[in-house]
């Protein structure tokens, strides 16, 4: 993303700052054809307040502090929220020459509300259908990820807006900013080197020495990532949930990378890639950050071990952890053989997951049958209810998948 020519000048003197892509992440997936997904109407300031604590949650989780809501960077949230619906736009810059402009990106937004300082993470996200999906969604988005797992912010602005005309329209909007970075450049608007760097570590030192996603025995953890921008895997549009793990630069000097696996059933699971700052195609990872892309899908309700080996200061350190995958609340489904019929009983919804054959392979193109709720749970997993009992089997087209279906009272 482009930044401002006065932060590059900024930055230049800072040493050990995080790396600078995670300040102006492009935080959409591709634009590809989604399947359609049930939306409502949003309660904006119980879903802020809902996303503030899930937030927390994780980053809490993963070993950082808690973010504290702030009252000017909600502010430019909002605005920017109300830019991208009053505009039906995405992503993270503004045009001057349209309605509800108030600065190109975010450094200039937050500046232009009263914020001191224009060291701005900001993540965003488009059509969710509620904060719980958003904040999943850009955390499944590994670039978007480190933004969230920031090893400096302490403060934070979420802004959730929607079209209430298209209630498939929704924005999601947070910047996180830092206090002290705040109160610094208040005082001084040119603080010099040893203030910035003190500043910048502050909250590094009270944080976790070591990051890693999903954490530890985290469970509820989505199984799938499919895209983002820019794409760390362009050729998958379905992939496994990545694995990350980050090491705090105010404890660390040199990370060297020996092994990283991820295991099944004490078994790895070889169909992986591994990035880390040399090999990522984006180059958008810093030399103290590395990530595992499962190029196959994970299993729903499935527990996964994940084994680490680097050289750390010419230390040979080994770090094991362990994690489950989301677990339905409703009967699941998988559909390996298409030609079977699968049982269901009227008014009881039902969860069908088509394993994708494919690094392409997406649901696509569903025949809309008003004798069904239907609701897309993820582009690979549909949600169906029957509504009627005059039939007793129904078949389903998904673009080239197919569902057999018997319906029983």
């Amino acid at each position: 993303m482009m930044i401002k020519k006065n932060l590059r000048t900024i930055l230049l003197g800072v040493v050990a700052l995080l790396s600078i892509y995670i300040y102006f992440l492009s935080a959409q997936t591709s634009k590809q054809e989604k399947p359609i997904i049930k939306h409502i109407m949003i309660d904006h300031k119980k879903e802020e307040r809902q996303a503030l604590t899930y937030l927390n949650k994780l980053r809490q989780g993963a070993g950082l502090i808690p973010l504290s809501s702030s009252k000017i960077l909600n502010h430019a949230s909002k605005n920017h929220a109300n830019y991208l619906i009053g505009n039906h736009s995405y992503g993270h810059y503004e045009d001057q020459n349209k309605s509800g402009f108030t600065g190109e990106f975010a450094s200039n937004r937050v500046k232009n509300e009263g914020y001191h300082t224009d060291l701005i993470i900001e993540n965003v996200s488009s059509n969710n259908k509620n904060y719980k999906e958003s904040i999943d969604g850009l955390f499944a988005a590994v670039y978007h990820r480190f933004a969230f797992l920031d090893f400096q912010g302490d403060e934070i602005g979420i802004a959730i807006k929607q079209n209430p005309f298209n209630v498939r329209e929704t924005a999601f909007v947070y910047n996180i900013g830092s206090s002290i970075l705040n109160k610094l450049y208040k005082e001084s608007k040119k603080p010099s080197k040893k203030a910035l760097n003190r500043a910048l570590d502050n909250y590094k030192n009270i944080n976790s020495n070591v990051v890693t996603y999903p954490f530890n025995k985290q469970t509820d953890v989505p199984p799938v990532f499919f895209n983002e921008i820019p794409d760390p895997l362009p050729n998958h549009d379905v992939s496994g949930f990545p694995i990350s793990i980050s090491f705090n630069q105010a404890h660390f000097k040199t990370v060297k990378l020996l092994k990283f696996e991820l295991l099944k059933d004490e078994k790895t699971i070889s169909k992986s890639i591994v990035y880390d700052n040399k090999t990522d195609p984006n180059k958008r990872l810093d030399k103290f950050s590395f990530v595992l892309f499962p190029l196959d899908r994970l299993e729903w309700n499935q527990k996964y071990f994940v084994k680490f080996l680097a050289i750390i200061d010419k230390q040979l350190v080994e770090k094991k952890w362990s994690f489950k995958t989301r677990t339905p609340t409703i009967p699941l489904h998988k559909i390996e053989d298409e030609s079977k019929t699968i049982t269901i009983t009227v008014n009881k919804p039902n969860l069908f997951y088509f394993p994708p054959k494919t690094a392409k392979d997406l649901l696509k193109k569903v025949r809309y049958n008003p004798c069904f709720n239907m609701e897309f749970i993820d582009q690979n997993t549909l949600k169906l209810t029957a509504l009627k009992t005059s039939f007793t089997v129904s078949h389903i087209d998904i673009g080239r998948h197919h569902l057999k279906l018997n319906i029983q009272n």
